[in-house]
């Protein structure tokens, strides 16, 4: 390592900010040949020097795949595991070897049958009763699916790159995105993609509904204070709340919004009235995770439901694989 190179990758863990940075936009315009020193930083996830290097790694972008690969082939050994780390990050499973790439297929088998599952996200959702994950790939008409874990499934579909723009025959831009179907829940399985549900939820839903016979979709933003939940049922929507749709409500309530709505045969002066439950259930349930308790089940709580069968990873465009999507996916 040249001492210029040697001196800038110790300055990425210095005190200040503005020499930090000044140090990593020296380390990235010279490119490719700092590659390998960026990477024993990488074992201190989290710390200023540590974050700093993957910075420098993502601004070298391309031009940093093929030095990460010459380490995962010829070491140093320390390095391996970052070197496989940052290529997933910069390229996806495109930029990983036959070799890496049948390693984590391995890997992913031999987790399967044992996975523990935890909680799931509880922000949007989709979730299908009694449906076959044959029937939901093909009723959203999906491509190339392949069995995860849950842990692989949400980093693919939710945390990490899940949608993708490409030039469509017709010269316009054609978007492509990455979906998780869940094992089955006690009869349930439920359906993740943070931008494809974000941009498709209501098309989602209704064409669930329409091949499996009922689907749900549930949103919870607590940025925005906004609740979405939607029941659509044979390709038809039956009931559903947005906090500022308009209107708010469609369709009438089901049997257990009704059960919590205020009985008007209650005298409002009696004991037994409860003036918070008759105005925060006077037109029903507005809370997802409330309705999903109710009528389906809530993704924080599956993890002590019982389960059957592991996820599947799809991808919406048969013209883009998954290999495609940028991120260091978790297993």
């Amino acid at each position: 390592m040249s001492e210029e190179i040697a001196a800038l990758v110790r300055r990425l863990a210095a005190e200040s900010r503005d020499d930090r940075a000044a140090a990593q936009d020296a380390l990235t315009a010279l490119g490719a040949p700092v590659v390998p020193h960026l990477l024993p930083l990488l074992k201190n996830d989290g710390t200023p020097g540590g974050t700093a290097a993957e910075l420098c790694l993502e601004d070298i972008g391309a031009a940093a795949l093929a030095p990460l690969r010459e380490v995962r082939a010829h070491g140093p050994g320390a390095l391996r595991a970052a070197a496989l780390r940052m290529l997933a990050e910069l390229g996806g499973g495109d930029a990983l070897s036959d070799a890496d790439r049948a390693a984590v297929e391995r890997l992913v088998r031999i987790k399967l049958p044992d996975e523990q599952p935890g909680d799931l996200p509880a922000d949007r959702w989709v979730a299908v009763p009694k449906a076959e994950v044959a029937d939901i790939v093909r009723a959203l008409d999906l491509h190339d699916a392949r069995p995860v874990t849950t842990a692989m499934g949400l980093s693919a579909a939710v945390h990490h790159e899940n949608s993708l723009s490409r030039p469509a025959d017709d010269g316009s831009d054609a978007t492509s995105y990455r979906v998780f179907i869940t094992p089955e829940f006690e009869g349930w399985r439920l359906v993740y993609g943070a931008d494809y549900l974000n941009e498709n939820w209501a098309e989602v839903v209704t064409r669930l509904s329409a091949h499996c016979g009922e689907a749900h979709f549930y949103a919870v933003d607590e940025y925005d204070g906004a609740w979405v939940w939607w029941v659509s049922e044979n390709g038809q929507d039956r009931r559903g709340y947005r906090t500022y749709g308009d209107p708010q409500w469609i369709g009438e309530p089901m049997e257990f919004e009704r059960d919590l709505m205020p009985d008007e045969d209650v005298d409002p002066d009696s004991e037994d009235y409860d003036a918070e439950a008759a105005e925060e259930y006077a037109e029903g349930v507005r809370d997802p995770e409330e309705v999903a308790s109710s009528i389906s089940v809530q993704p924080t709580v599956v993890e002590v439901l019982d389960r059957v069968g592991h996820g599947w990873l799809a991808v919406t465009d048969p013209e883009v694989g998954h290999g495609r999507f940028r991120g260091a996916l978790d297993i």
